[in-house]
């Protein structure tokens, strides 16, 4: 039975003049905030708002999906803005069976006896709509309706605008966040080739470590022959300057930040390259009572490159193999030469390469991601750095290995050089044993540094004092004028500059040949002290070679002369350590 009150409300539908108190009336009776009426117009093929009701609504697009899903399937509910507001609110819709009409309900779904009684009437109301719009299609109010659909579109269109505005506004706001991702890759590419530059620097520094600390002990042994000596002594001065080169690369921080090594080209025996190697990978060989067999031709050749590296390159080689070969193994090395290459070969028997790690052995941090690696330790940048050097050196490494217990085997090859013989890098003295004695005074808080001097330059028959601190030493200079004065810069109670200048107002060192022999070696520090009244600025470790010239100049300089204050032969040098 359908109540005589909805009956009523939809009478007062079928008339356009009723229509909108009657949807009043029926949100009432279905207990919603807002009933409309749709009803198909069947010219353009789509729901239109019922005559007398209004005309437009907000999201037309979203509300036509919505009706034509009603239309489909009878009935359809969704989230859709009314006419009076933009914010969206539920919505269910009824369809006749017909589909001429559409009742949807705004803000709550309507009871199941309500619905059941409405579907009921739906057929004579879209019967009525169907006629009503027919007639406004005869008189010519489809076009009206056409007119606002074209206006929907119109503005379907606008909205379509705006959205590619935003989504080329969001493209953008992409493409700027794409940049600075870019940018922040790039920052941190920069940051890991640094961490890779002073990792590969404290790995390498512990190289030339290992024969020094041998041959100081080989020294306090005592009892030792002169040959000993001498051979003990150059391997200490071998190994400081490999030590300064690598100091100086750390403190070459713009080269690491654009991922650049510079190499110092000359020409190389390569046989003595394998030998300095061997040198400094011995400790590390003997520590676990490897055999290590060497093969060496012998015909000489000679390699092109940066020694430093070269020997960076087979002693990295053989220290991995000590390192990956298990206690009492054996390690050969074998220099094979042809007409245009030279082959080092780096063999051992040891825990050898398993067939998955074999493509990325040469690849950057591999031990942080491989088990074959980690138990070992290391920072896992040994073998990418071998292959860098060997390809800046034109040349190519390759590794090889039978898998996991069969031991592996390294190549590199470098092309090989014709030229003459290189000369010996040994520091000349020149004349300085010929030269007439100094008064020389050193100040220097490292005492260790100071004295080995004192004691090197005395040993050359120089008088030689030493004060650790500013203020000592220029009580000293005051006390006797030394000819000489080598200053550190960084003193802790006078700094070096404050104390030449000092040491320049007094009367009897005004003349005197002042040095800085300074871990400080940058442009800015040379000119400093320049500034300060030093003749020279040499950088730690000190060039031996160089602060002998300096002391034969000085020698022979006559009484009175007007001194020209020099660059020391050392100054164009890259700066040292700091």
């Amino acid at each position: 039975m359908i109540p005589f009150d909805l009956v009523s409300i939809f009478v007062d539908l079928q008339n356009a003049d009723t229509r909108l108190v009657a949807t009043g009336k029926l949100a009432r009776y279905a207990g919603v905030a807002q009933v409309l009426v749709f009803g198909r117009d069947a010219e353009v093929g789509i729901f239109l708002p019922a005559p007398g009701l209004p005309q437009t609504l907000r999201a037309g697009g979203r509300w036509q999906d919505f009706l034509r899903r009603c239309a489909d399937a009878g009935g359809a509910e969704a989230f859709l803005p009314s006419a009076e507001s933009d914010t969206d609110s539920p919505v269910w819709g009824l369809c006749d069976a017909g589909r001429n009409v559409i009742v949807v309900f705004l803000g709550a779904e309507p009871a199941a006896p309500a619905r059941v009684a409405i579907a009921a009437l739906l057929p004579l109301l879209g019967g009525k709509l169907a006629g009503e719009l027919a007639e406004i299609a005869a008189k010519g109010l489809a076009a009206a309706a056409r007119e606002s659909h074209r206006r929907a579109n119109e503005l379907n269109t606008a909205l379509d605008a705006s959205r590619r505005e935003l989504q080329s506004a969001y493209r953008r706001v992409e493409d700027e966040l794409v940049s600075r991702r870019e940018a922040e890759a790039k920052l941190r590419d920069a940051d890991r080739r640094k961490d890779e530059f002073l990792a590969m620097l404290a790995h390498e520094l512990r190289n030339p470590l290992a024969p020094i600390g041998m041959a100081a002990k080989i020294l306090r042994l005592g009892q030792v022959t002169p040959d000993r000596v001498k051979q003990s002594c150059e391997v200490i001065d071998r190994q400081i300057g490999h030590m300064t080169e690598l100091l100086d690369d750390l403190l070459d921080v713009s080269r690491v930040t654009r991922g650049l090594v510079v190499l110092t080209q000359g020409l190389h025996d390569i046989a003595a390259i394998v030998r300095d190697a061997v040198e400094q990978a011995r400790p590390l060989i003997d520590a676990r009572r490897h055999h290590l067999s060497l093969a060496l031709p012998a015909q000489a050749a000679q390699v092109h490159g940066d020694g430093t590296r070269l020997v960076q390159i087979v002693t990295n080689l053989l220290n991995n193999a000590a390192k990956y070969t298990p206690p009492g193994g054996a390690i050969e090395l074998e220099l094979v030469l042809d007409a245009n290459t030279v082959h080092i070969v780096v063999r051992d028997n040891g825990i050898g390469i398993d067939a998955a790690l074999l493509p990325h052995i040469f690849d950057l941090f591999v031990q942080g991601e491989r088990s074959f690696d980690r138990a070992q330790g290391g920072l896992g940048i040994g073998l990418a750095l071998v292959k860098s050097l060997v390809e800046q050196h034109k040349g190519s490494i390759s590794a090889a290995s039978g898998g996991d217990g069969a031991g592996s085997q390294f190549t590199v090859r470098l092309p090989r050089a014709q030229g003459v013989a290189p000369s010996s890098t040994m520091p000349q003295h020149g004349k300085t044993a010929e030269s007439r004695a100094l008064d020389i005074l050193i100040v220097d808080d490292n005492a260790d540094a100071a004295d080995t001097l004192s004691m090197y330059l005395a040993s050359l028959g120089h008088q030689v004092r030493v004060a650790y601190e500013g203020h000592g030493g220029l009580a000293l200079a005051k006390e006797a004028a030394p000819s000489v004065l080598l200053l550190d810069i960084g003193l802790p109670d006078l700094d070096g500059y404050e104390l030449a200048q000092r040491i320049r107002r007094l009367p009897q060192t005004a003349q005197a040949t002042l040095i800085a022999l300074t871990g400080y070696g940058q442009d800015a520090d040379r000119e400093r002290s320049t500034a300060a009244g030093f003749d020279h600025h040499l950088t730690k470790p000190v060039d031996v070679a160089a602060l002998l010239r300096l002391l034969t100049d000085a020698a022979e300089r006559p009484s009175g002369y007007d001194k020209v204050r020099e660059v020391a032969p050392n100054a164009e040098r890259r700066p040292g350590a700091g």
